[in-house]
């Protein structure tokens, strides 16, 4: 009796151990990866923005989100009043500083003089110790500083030069580009938009102009007119072409150059020094004679005049090309940051583009606990939220060396550079998790991890029989766990 009441013991415990085990699992050889684990986002490889050079007004936006661009093509128009005045006024130097340099290059009629100092001394040559002489002269001729049509002539046979140029600010007036303008202080009547077409008459006038420049938000405005045949400096009315009154302004020439004189006589004028008449460069308008006084030429301050304008308008020049944003590599345009009539400063971001080719970039974010496991080098394998059958590979690239600490877990950013092709689907932005191998082992012995009971620096599992049998483990990941010694392929636990 006492014997059965064992054996039933037994079988009782056997029972109540299999009932513990629900799972049973065969210790396998296969490739086991221990990983870490970090999130991100996939963005594209090559994201750049476009940038003003120079501050302006954004006049117009050629491009919009998604539209595919090439190099060099033209995305935005900027335009800033005060750069346009400049170089019209640079334009006016340069041309006053030609003036010059041909000014004291045009005497026919020479003398040599002894120079003096300061002091009154004689100046010698330190070279062969003669006497330094100065060139000086009493006639020159005045020359049409660029080509253009005549306009204006303020000057005639037996006047004073100096005093006519100081009177009217010029000598002769040049139209240079063949164009006039009015520009609107205040639009008190219809109001307009850049490019539209408006009639323009007064006193000998009549005529059609374009709107080329709004400013102050649209309140005043410049037309453009394609003639210079009308008389300079007239009031005229400006209205739509159904006759709607839109303002007044003062009809100028668009691009003028006064022509200057610094003084003598003038002893004759050309045949082309009449209005309307054309001239071309360097072609002689009046000639000018000094009785007494003659000129002392000296053509190293006006050619070093000459210079310093040039290089500012060149500059003022690159500026206004700078005006102009264009694309900077072939790419789609992602976002447009500003918008027509927008105010912008140098550096301030207009536009957002994905360049074509450039591949997509992967940062993830990895937690502090796992950062010190993780170097460059290391294979990443890349599940998609968004795309649940889509894998993608990659290699740990860099490291940052400085932890993100704006939440309440330091985190990591680890760079990975994505190897094989990408899934046409991926797009940027999708958020992504990715498993970092920091080890792994080829043909290892492993078992579900969950079989593994712990006592205490040991660990032991329960064989299928019922057996309790310590190991030895190597690997460990969340699902698989690899057997150092302990069990042998095959043999079956319980867990």
């Amino acid at each position: 009796m006492k014997k059965r009441i064992i054996c039933l013991l037994l079988v009782f415990a056997f029972g109540a151990a299999q009932s513990a085990h629900a799972l049973e699992a065969t210790a396998t050889k296969e490739r086991i990866d221990k990983t870490v684990f970090g999130s991100g986002e996939i963005l594209p490889a090559s994201q750049p923005g476009v940038y003003a050079e120079i501050s302006g007004r954004v006049a117009r936006t050629l491009v919009g989100m998604g539209d595919s661009v090439k190099t060099g093509d033209v995305l935005m128009e900027l335009e800033n009043d005060e750069l346009d005045a400049e170089i019209r006024q640079l334009e006016y130097d340069i041309e006053l500083a030609r003036q010059d340099v041909l000014y004291t290059e045009s005497h026919t009629q020479y003398v040599y003089r002894q120079l003096y100092d300061e002091d009154g001394d004689a100046r010698i040559d330190v070279n062969t110790g003669e006497p330094l002489l100065g060139k000086f002269s009493n006639e020159i001729s005045i020359y049409a500083p660029c080509a253009g049509r005549v306009m204006a002539v303020n000057i005639e046979v037996g006047d004073d030069s100096l005093a006519e140029f100081r009177r009217h600010g010029y000598v002769i007036m040049l139209s240079t580009d063949g164009r006039m303008r009015v520009d609107i202080e205040e639009i008190t009547g219809a109001a307009v938009t850049l490019g539209d077409e408006l009639r323009i008459t007064g006193e000998g006038v009549e005529t059609i102009g374009k709107v080329i420049s709004l400013t102050r938000h649209g309140t005043a405005a410049s037309v453009l007119v394609d003639s210079d045949d009308y008389p300079m400096d007239t009031p005229v009315t400006v209205a739509t072409l159904e006759g709607e009154y839109v303002g007044e302004g003062i009809l100028e020439i668009n691009k003028p150059m006064g022509v200057s004189a610094y003084g003598g006589t003038i002893k004759s004028l050309a045949w082309n020094a009449v209005v309307g008449k054309h001239v071309k460069r360097l072609d002689p308008l009046a000639r000018i004679v000094w009785d007494e006084i003659p000129l002392y030429i000296d053509n190293d301050q006006v050619l070093r005049e000459f210079a310093k304008v040039k290089t500012q308008l060149e500059t003022a020049r690159t500026n206004l090309e700078a005006l102009t944003i264009v694309a900077p590599c072939d790419g789609e345009i992602v976002s447009v940051d500003v918008q027509e009539g927008d105010s912008v400063e140098d550096g301030a971001k207009l536009l957002t583009m994905v360049e074509t080719g450039a591949g997509m970039a992967l940062t993830l974010s990895v937690d502090e606990l796992d950062i010190i496991h993780v170097h460059p080098g290391q294979r990443v394998n890349i599940a998609v939220d968004a795309l649940e059958d889509v894998t993608l590979t990659g290699v740990v690239e860099k490291i940052a060396p400085l932890g993100n600490t704006e939440t309440s877990v330091t985190t990591y950013d680890v760079y990975v550079g994505l190897t094989g092709e990408i899934d046409s689907r991926v797009l940027g932005g999708m958020n992504v998790t990715g498993e970092i191998v920091i080890s792994s082992e080829e043909n290892a012995l492993t078992i579900p991890t969950e079989a593994l009971i712990r006592e205490g620096a040991r660990w032991r599992v329960t064989m299928a029989d019922g057996e309790a049998r310590g190991v030895e483990i190597g690997l460990m990941t969340d699902s698989r766990t690899e057997i150092v010694s302990g069990l042998s392929e095959g043999e079956r636990i319980l867990y």
